[in-house]
């Protein structure tokens, strides 16, 4: 778990993998990644039905949960709906933002062989197709045409691929860099890329080599944020500017002021239509942020960073020349906060005095759901959830992470918060990945705390449709 904390400033990327792991793997253990075959859905099995421990949380929309045994629909208040490729390996479910598709990737443990698969929960109708490569994160574009799809890269790092509602390539060009993160435009078609350091911007994601380039940014593994109700997005730039030199050669004072005025990263709200920039301010540390679905704020955890012990001269203290021998002490992962920045002032205020883990908005934007190591347990195995509604930060629950919800999702949170996918549609109860007595379970609370938490069934990662439909029928 300590490396959730690298985020901010990590030297070479997390490594990622569509394979999900076995429940008594270390978190850096994976099955080699690979590639499917698919099977017809069913009804769940009354006979296999979990049990529920207590009351019914309820909740409309269909929860889904993937793990080795495949993929399980369930009702909100835990009722099994449907089940899938009960033999295969079933990981990155990802519900439409309209909560009628579903695509993850498939990955058969005998062959090795990957496919796409994509769910129309409204008729159950499969569309499974080879997948060019094992992908370990998707993304719906807002009106559901496109998929934004990362996997290993031929060169070791990552690859975009853009495919279609089927899960096919929409395109026959890839995108690669290092490490990449991606951000679809709210309203719109356009994609943000932040490509190891550069930033991109693709204003038809079909034609993907044909992009605005925003030059390097840095902060290589972080994603950026569309600001909804805008044509703004929010980045960290952790670059000085560049100094331009003037027709004689020499550097222009202008550039000289602007270079050494640079004091770290900043928070940075750029417009994709005009290039206006406003500064909100110093990003050291920030190792996420999650943008309030009107726009009009947005959540950023940031990590302690300690300042660099000096004498007033500028040269190192005789305390730290003297300890520059000793061990370092093992970073505290719960250092840090969770603050609210208003996107129009800049202003800050702090709601949770632990680092946060894992940030994302209510679909109400009322709420926002905070995942924070424990102060009993500052190393990180013990998580709490938090609730922050507007006024004030309480805990809602503790729990013990499943290895693959840490492994392929907690540590790319900034990236996963992208699109919804732990709160019910109506953002009234929560569902998560958590050990309960020694088995991963679909766990489902209540944000008023009523009922506890209750699991539902055997699964390393459980993600809430967004939407909910009208009504849900069997296959």
């Amino acid at each position: 778990m300590g490396a959730l904390l690298v985020l901010a400033s990590c030297a070479s990327p997390p490594t990622r993998t569509s394979t999900p792991a076995p429940t008594d793997m270390s978190l850096e253990s994976a099955l080699a990644p690979g590639a499917g075959t698919t099977s017809a859905p069913a009804p769940a099995s009354a006979r296999e039905a979990p049990q529920a421990t207590i009351a019914p949380v309820g909740g409309r929309g269909l929860i889904a949960a993937t793990g080795p045994t495949g993929l399980r629909f369930l009702m909100g208040d835990g009722r099994p709906l449907a089940e899938w490729a009960n033999d295969l390996l079933v990981t990155q479910p990802t519900w439409s933002r309209d909560g009628r598709r579903l695509v993850a990737t498939v990955v058969d443990p005998d062959s090795g062989a990957a496919s796409v698969a994509v769910i129309d929960v409204s008729t159950w109708q499969i569309e499974a197709s080879p997948a060019s490569r094992p992908y370990f994160f998707y993304s719906w574009s807002h009106d559901g045409t496109r998929l934004a799809a990362l996997g290993p890269g031929g060169s070791g790092g990552t690859s975009l691929d853009i495919l279609d509602t089927t899960g096919t390539p929409a395109s026959n060009v890839s995108l690669e860099s290092g490490s990449m993160y991606v951000a679809w435009e709210p309203g719109g078609d356009r994609l943000l890329v932040h490509a190891g350091s550069q930033l991109w911007l693709l204003a038809d994601p079909d034609s993907p080599r044909e992009h605005t380039d925003y030059g390097p940014v840095g902060f290589d593994f972080q994603a950026p944020a569309w600001i909804p109700g805008s044509s703004d997005f929010l980045y960290v730039n952790s670059l000085a500017p560049s100094v331009q030199n003037g027709p004689d050669g020499s550097a222009s004072e202008a550039g000289l002021d602007e270079a050494l005025a640079f004091s770290g990263p900043r928070l940075v709200r750029r417009s994709a239509d005009s290039g206006e920039l406003t500064d909100l301010g110093d990003a050291e540390g920030l190792a996420m942020m999650s943008v309030h679905p009107e726009g009009r704020l947005a959540a950023l955890s940031v990590v302690d960073v300690p300042a660099a012990a000096a004498a007033p001269d500028g040269s190192p203290d005789s305390a730290s020349t003297a300890q520059a021998d000793e061990p370092a002490a093992q970073p505290d992962v719960s250092s840090g906060a969770v603050w609210i920045v208003d996107l129009d002032t800049g202003e800050r205020v702090a709601v949770l005095d632990r680092l946060g883990f894992w940030l994302e908005w209510s679909h109400d934007g009322r709420s926002l759901l905070i995942a924070a190591p424990t102060p009993q347990d500052p190393g990180g195995a013990t998580l709490a959830w938090h609730i922050w509604d507007g006024r004030e930060t309480q805990e809602l629950a503790r729990f013990n992470p499943t290895v693959a919800f840490v492994r392929d999702y907690l540590r790319f949170a900034d990236q996963y918060v992208e699109t919804p996918r732990l709160w019910s549609p109506d953002s009234d109860a929560i569902v998560f990945g958590a050990v309960s007595v020694g088995l991963d379970t679909t766990a489902v609370a209540r944000i008023d705390g009523i009922g506890g938490v209750r699991n539902v069934g055997v699964a390393d990662v459980s993600f809430w449709s967004p939407a909910a439909l009208d009504s849900y029928a069997g296959p």
